[in-house]
Protein backbone atom coordinates (compact mmCIF):
# COMPACT_ATOMS: atom_id res chain seq x y z
CA UNK A 1 0.00 0.00 0.00
CA UNK A 2 1.28 3.24 -1.32
CA UNK A 3 1.22 6.61 1.41
CA UNK A 4 0.07 9.55 -0.39
CA UNK A 5 2.59 12.48 -0.06
CA UNK A 6 0.95 15.39 2.48
CA UNK A 7 1.08 17.72 -0.45
CA UNK A 8 -1.17 15.65 -2.63
CA UNK A 9 -4.76 15.97 -3.10
CA UNK A 10 -6.62 13.45 -4.74
CA UNK A 11 -10.35 14.68 -4.82
CA UNK A 12 -12.70 12.24 -4.81
CA UNK A 13 -15.49 14.24 -6.12
CA UNK A 14 -18.05 12.29 -7.86
CA UNK A 15 -18.42 15.12 -10.83
CA UNK A 16 -14.46 15.09 -11.19
CA UNK A 17 -14.56 11.08 -11.46
CA UNK A 18 -17.19 10.86 -13.72
CA UNK A 19 -15.18 13.88 -16.10
CA UNK A 20 -11.98 11.68 -15.99
CA UNK A 21 -13.49 8.87 -16.89
CA UNK A 22 -14.62 10.24 -19.94
CA UNK A 23 -11.09 11.50 -20.95
CA UNK A 24 -9.72 7.71 -20.49
CA UNK A 25 -12.53 6.53 -22.55
CA UNK A 26 -11.21 5.06 -26.16
CA UNK A 27 -14.48 6.10 -27.40
CA UNK A 28 -14.62 9.66 -26.50
CA UNK A 29 -14.29 11.84 -29.85
CA UNK A 30 -11.78 14.59 -29.51
CA UNK A 31 -14.26 17.43 -29.67
CA UNK A 32 -15.79 16.04 -26.28
CA UNK A 33 -11.84 15.37 -24.43
CA UNK A 34 -11.66 19.42 -25.55
CA UNK A 35 -14.47 20.13 -23.78
CA UNK A 36 -14.15 17.57 -20.79
CA UNK A 37 -10.66 18.74 -20.78
CA UNK A 38 -11.46 22.72 -20.38
CA UNK A 39 -14.29 21.73 -17.85
CA UNK A 40 -11.99 19.75 -15.78
CA UNK A 41 -9.30 22.03 -15.72
CA UNK A 42 -11.66 24.61 -14.50
CA UNK A 43 -12.45 22.36 -11.07
CA UNK A 44 -9.17 21.20 -11.02
CA UNK A 45 -7.24 24.56 -11.10
CA UNK A 46 -10.12 26.31 -8.75
CA UNK A 47 -9.23 23.37 -6.61
CA UNK A 48 -5.28 23.80 -6.64
CA UNK A 49 -5.60 27.82 -6.66
CA UNK A 50 -7.24 27.27 -3.43
CA UNK A 51 -3.99 28.04 -0.91
CA UNK A 52 -3.00 31.18 -2.96
CA UNK A 53 -3.29 34.37 -0.70
CA UNK A 54 -4.72 37.65 -1.27
CA UNK A 55 -3.80 41.13 0.11
CA UNK A 56 -6.04 44.41 0.19
CA UNK A 57 -6.63 47.07 -2.99
CA UNK A 58 -8.75 50.04 -2.65
CA UNK A 59 -11.91 49.98 -4.60
CA UNK A 60 -14.33 52.45 -5.82
CA UNK A 61 -17.99 50.66 -5.56
CA UNK A 62 -21.01 52.34 -7.62
CA UNK A 63 -24.08 52.52 -4.96
CA UNK A 64 -27.00 54.08 -6.86
CA UNK A 65 -26.21 57.71 -8.14
CA UNK A 66 -23.02 57.44 -5.64
CA UNK A 67 -19.70 55.82 -5.80
CA UNK A 68 -18.18 54.48 -2.09
CA UNK A 69 -14.76 53.61 -1.46
CA UNK A 70 -14.21 50.02 -0.52
CA UNK A 71 -11.42 47.68 0.07
CA UNK A 72 -11.55 44.68 -2.36
CA UNK A 73 -9.23 41.49 -2.57
CA UNK A 74 -6.25 41.08 -4.80
CA UNK A 75 -3.83 37.98 -4.79
CA UNK A 76 -1.05 38.21 -3.30
CA UNK A 77 1.36 35.85 -5.19
CA UNK A 78 2.66 36.43 -9.26
CA UNK A 79 1.09 32.67 -11.05
CA UNK A 80 2.99 31.18 -13.69
CA UNK A 81 1.36 28.08 -15.84
CA UNK A 82 4.09 25.74 -17.54
CA UNK A 83 1.93 23.43 -19.92
CA UNK A 84 3.48 20.63 -21.18
CA UNK A 85 3.92 20.69 -24.76
CA UNK A 86 1.70 19.65 -26.81
CA UNK A 87 -1.02 18.45 -24.29
CA UNK A 88 -1.15 20.31 -21.33
CA UNK A 89 -2.21 23.95 -23.88
CA UNK A 90 -5.48 22.08 -23.49
CA UNK A 91 -5.68 22.88 -19.70
CA UNK A 92 -3.77 26.60 -20.89
CA UNK A 93 -7.28 29.00 -21.35
CA UNK A 94 -9.44 27.31 -18.59
CA UNK A 95 -6.64 28.17 -15.68
CA UNK A 96 -6.32 31.70 -17.43
CA UNK A 97 -9.92 32.15 -16.75
CA UNK A 98 -9.01 31.11 -13.26
CA UNK A 99 -5.77 32.95 -13.13
CA UNK A 100 -5.78 35.92 -16.11
CA UNK A 101 -2.90 37.61 -15.55
CA UNK A 102 -0.61 34.57 -15.33
CA UNK A 103 2.38 33.99 -17.26
CA UNK A 104 2.59 31.05 -19.31
CA UNK A 105 6.09 29.29 -19.92
CA UNK A 106 6.35 26.39 -22.25
CA UNK A 107 8.23 23.11 -22.29
CA UNK A 108 7.84 20.18 -24.70
CA UNK A 109 8.78 16.98 -23.75
CA UNK A 110 8.10 13.22 -25.77
CA UNK A 111 9.33 10.06 -24.24
CA UNK A 112 11.93 8.04 -26.17
CA UNK A 113 11.79 4.23 -24.89
CA UNK A 114 9.69 5.06 -21.65
CA UNK A 115 12.07 8.30 -20.83
CA UNK A 116 10.97 12.03 -21.54
CA UNK A 117 13.32 14.09 -23.40
CA UNK A 118 13.14 17.98 -23.82
CA UNK A 119 12.43 19.00 -26.63
CA UNK A 120 11.33 22.78 -26.35
CA UNK A 121 12.09 25.03 -23.40
CA UNK A 122 10.52 28.40 -22.92
CA UNK A 123 10.84 29.18 -19.00
CA UNK A 124 11.91 32.67 -18.67
CA UNK A 125 15.99 33.68 -17.57
CA UNK A 126 14.42 35.27 -14.63
CA UNK A 127 11.33 33.82 -13.08
CA UNK A 128 9.02 36.97 -11.60
CA UNK A 129 6.05 34.26 -10.44
CA UNK A 130 6.35 33.28 -6.75
CA UNK A 131 3.54 30.30 -7.88
CA UNK A 132 4.06 27.89 -10.51
CA UNK A 133 1.70 25.29 -12.32
CA UNK A 134 2.94 22.87 -14.53
CA UNK A 135 -0.15 21.67 -16.65
CA UNK A 136 -0.68 18.23 -18.53
CA UNK A 137 -3.88 15.92 -18.84
CA UNK A 138 -1.34 12.74 -19.50
CA UNK A 139 0.04 11.25 -16.15
CA UNK A 140 0.66 7.57 -16.65
CA UNK A 141 4.32 6.91 -15.06
CA UNK A 142 4.58 10.06 -13.60
CA UNK A 143 7.91 10.44 -15.17
CA UNK A 144 6.98 13.65 -18.14
CA UNK A 145 6.31 15.87 -14.93
CA UNK A 146 8.93 15.36 -12.68
CA UNK A 147 11.65 15.29 -15.56
CA UNK A 148 9.69 18.83 -15.98
CA UNK A 149 10.39 19.45 -12.18
CA UNK A 150 13.42 18.71 -12.33
CA UNK A 151 14.52 21.02 -15.68
CA UNK A 152 12.85 23.55 -13.66
CA UNK A 153 15.21 23.25 -10.21
CA UNK A 154 18.52 22.58 -12.79
CA UNK A 155 17.28 26.45 -14.05
CA UNK A 156 19.35 27.69 -11.21
CA UNK A 157 17.87 31.30 -11.57
CA UNK A 158 14.32 30.46 -12.24
CA UNK A 159 14.70 27.74 -8.78
CA UNK A 160 15.67 30.30 -6.40
CA UNK A 161 13.06 32.77 -7.27
CA UNK A 162 10.29 30.56 -7.66
CA UNK A 163 10.18 27.36 -5.18
CA UNK A 164 13.14 27.89 -2.96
Amino acid sequence: MTTTPPNVHISDHPILSHKISILRSSSTIPSAFRSVLRELTFHLGYEATSKLTTKPVALTVPVGKDHVDHTGQTLAEKVALVPILRSGLGMVDSMLELVPNAAVHHIGMYRREMMPVQYYNRLPKKCEADVVFILDPIIATSNTVMSVISILKKVRVYVEECWE
